[in-house]
């Protein structure tokens, strides 16, 4: 910790360092490479912007440039027809900026990859042609006699002087988005952008996050509008292309995504390259394109990738670092009524009419053969998919149409058949994934790290670590996701599911995978989630753990119930033992037949 803390301290005196240097730039240097060094400023700010969308919350965006634009034509036209100075300005660049960011994410919130890239282009290229197009706009001819700022009663005019508000709007949104980064917001839009199907499982209310990530990069490019009109003093639509789009992008994508250093040093190369390339003259742009491509090849990840956040220690000497939450009493007799639910794929019937119910404080059991529908049922319940027939009551109000977050945020957590882990974060951060949604300290409260946001992020912390060590991981805190042993990546996806305190944690085969040893724990740890006062719907294939964890088992075949009852009851049903089980008989029958076919084969 000693020497992550000394690495920290040394990041920042030299980013002190470097700030310093760039407010000296105008006393030092020509007016050329003082220009130079807005053009760097301006970018990064753009760059820090579409990081939010593209770096932090792994949204892909072609048409960025159409908010840069916004904001500088709202400036424009308002100095130019309204008389308004350049301060009184920028509240409006933000405002008209943040709603394009609603106009252009709430029709795209469901969207990925491919289509996203092609409506957000679509969108920067309308905003350009009606740019084009409008008299107001001054059409392709753009705006002139945009009035210079100025500031108790100083002209922001000089070379020097506009390059020095350059930087100050550089601090402001630096430190915005370095805030924004260490946000529970940050973690909300990492874990999107590692899994967004998990996010939403385990609580991000995934579509709002992303709204978010789209009006607050679009309010960095409108303020970055506003800064390039007052540069000039004149705005035309050829500033704001496709071409602008994917230069800011190159920026995000050289430096490295969600990574803030890697966006400055992406401005530098985008910005500063091509003039110290003047020499080759027209051969600049070509040089300049193919060192992009051997970088980009060399360094996929980016010049400066994104590190993993470390773990921050719990306020010291606040109880019992192993003692868990207080849990909340329901006195609900049965936690979940499943009421004939059917699903359908086509012509194909995953689930046929099936009815059960989830009674408080057991360890309820569905088996049954690969097929029979039992993962399918997880889906339906949790959200993932909806039912095409029947009921899921959940403490008696129906769940028909919740989102999954929705109904994690109701009691319900879950853990997937297949592990799906934010992988390239800390276990730390994946734990507290699963509890942000319990956090009610408004944003503005942590990106101005107000006494009340500090205090409830260090119980949030000292809870986060509580709950990996009730399973096992305290140790493994700070480690990535990913490099951690395939048990303890289990135990980690229900430490996760567990922060979200539900009354009811669905485990879809926790057992795949694990041998003996890990089996054995896992079987501890189903015992004390029940004895914690948390409800167990579990999904396994390994009989011995079922028999010995169940207090009542289902049986699915064929996407129905086959059977129902206590584990002694299951292992004596003859349905059961024809359907799934099998009889020693069968099993020796099935040894021999194996046999005798080798010795054939041999």
């Amino acid at each position: 910790m000693s020497a992550t803390l000394g690495s920290l301290r040394r990041s920042r005196s030299a980013g002190v360092a470097l700030l310093a240097a760039a407010v000296a730039l105008p006393a030092v240097a020509s007016n050329y490479i003082v220009d130079v060094g807005l053009t760097i400023a301006t970018y990064s700010i753009l760059g820090l912007g579409l990081n939010i969308v593209v770096g932090y919350a792994g949204l892909l965006d072609l048409g960025y440039a159409a908010f840069f634009a916004i904001g500088a034509y709202t400036t424009a036209l308002l100095e130019t027809l309204l008389h308004f100075s350049f301060w009184e300005t920028l509240p409006f660049s933000l405002a008209f900026a943040g709603a394009s960011g609603i106009v252009i994410g709430y029709p795209t919130l469901r969207l990925r990859s491919d289509y996203l890239a092609i409506v957000t282009l679509g969108f920067g290229e309308i905003t350009r042609i009606v740019a084009t197009n409008l008299n107001i706009t001054g059409g392709p001819n753009g705006i002139y006699g945009i009035a210079s700022p100025s500031l108790f009663g100083y002209e922001i005019s000089s070379p020097g002087a506009v390059y020095e508000l350059g930087i100050a709007f550089l601090v402001v949104v630096l430190v915005f988005a370095i805030r924004l980064g260490q946000s529970r917001l940050g973690r909300a839009w990492t874990s999107i952008r590692e899994d967004e199907a998990a996010a939403e499982a385990v609580g991000v209310p995934t579509l709002r996050v992303k709204m978010l990530a789209y009006i607050l990069g679009a309010l960095i490019g409108g303020l970055a509008g506003s800064l390039f009109a007052a540069r000039f003093g004149t705005i035309d639509p050829t500033g704001f292309t496709y071409l602008q789009s994917v230069t800011i992008l190159i920026v995000v994508v050289l430096g490295g995504r969600g990574s803030i250093p890697g966006v400055i040093l992406g401005a530098v190369i985008v910005a500063g390259l091509p003039e110290m390339l003047r020499f080759l003259n027209l051969w600049r742009i070509f040089a300049f394109a193919i060192g992009l491509v051997i970088l980009m090849l060399l360094r996929p990840q980016g010049l400066w990738p994104a590190p993993l956040r470390r773990v921050a220690p719990p306020r010291q000497g606040k109880g019992d670092p192993e003692a868990l939450p207080p849990r909340d009493k329901i006195t609900d007799a049965v936690l979940l009524e499943v009421r004939n639910m059917q699903r359908r794929f086509g012509g194909v019937q995953a689930v046929g009419g099936i009815s059960f119910t989830v009674r408080n404080g057991e360890i309820l059991s569905l088996i049954g053969p690969n097929g029979a529908g039992k993962t399918t049922v997880f889906n339906c319940l949790t959200g993932v998919i909806r039912p095409t027939g029947g009921q899921v009551l959940w403490r008696g109000t129906s769940l028909a149409g919740g989102a999954p977050h929705r109904i994690v945020h109701a009691g319900m957590a879950r853990t997937f058949q297949g592990i799906r882990l934010f992988a390239n974060m800390t276990a730390f951060e994946n734990v507290l994934i699963g509890m942000d949604h319990r956090l009610h300290t408004p944003l503005v409260a942590e990106l101005f790290a107000l006494p009340s946001a500090r205090a409830e992020e260090a119980d949030h912390a000292a809870e986060g670590l509580r709950w990996l060590t009730f399973v096992g991981l305290g140790a493994r805190a700070g480690e990535r996701a990913a490099d951690l042993p395939y048990g303890d990546q289990r135990r980690l996806e229900i430490a996760r599911a567990l922060a979200s305190n539900p009354h009811l944690l669905l485990l879809d085969e926790p057992a795949a995978g694990m041998n003996p040893t890990e089996k054995h724990a896992l079987m501890a740890l189903i015992r004390r989630i029940r004895d914690y006062g948390v409800t167990v719907l579990l999904i396994e294939h390994d009989m011995m753990l079922v028999m010995s964890v169940s207090d009542r088992i289902i049986v699915m075949d064929h996407g129905v119930i086959i059977a129902e009852g206590t584990p002694a009851e299951i292992q004596t049903d003859q349905r059961v033992i024809d359907a799934y089980l099998g009889t020693a008989e069968a099993d020796e029958a099935a040894d021999d037949a194996a046999g005798e076919k080798s010795l054939w084969d041999s």
